[in-house]
């Protein structure tokens, strides 16, 4: 997973809407995306990857380990 998140940093826009494999979600933020000024893109971009990932980080310091 980690290799697939380090892979779609140094793909291009085109490859990422042209993958069979990249999600419908991801591909629909990115084509909204490029309708958009790019400086406020990026920065929502930004702002949106932060959010996610500390949701993310609570959600696993809340899973029980096994």
């Amino acid at each position: 997973m980690r290799q697939e998140a380090e892979s779609a940093e140094h793909a291009t826009i085109d490859e990422i809407l042209a993958d069979l494999a990249a999600s419908f979600w991801l591909k629909a933020a990115l084509r909204s995306a490029l309708s958009r000024d790019p400086v406020d893109a990026a920065n929502d971009a930004d702002v949106l990857a932060r959010v996610l990932k500390d949701r993310c980080r609570h959600l696993l310091e809340e899973t029980p380990s096994t």
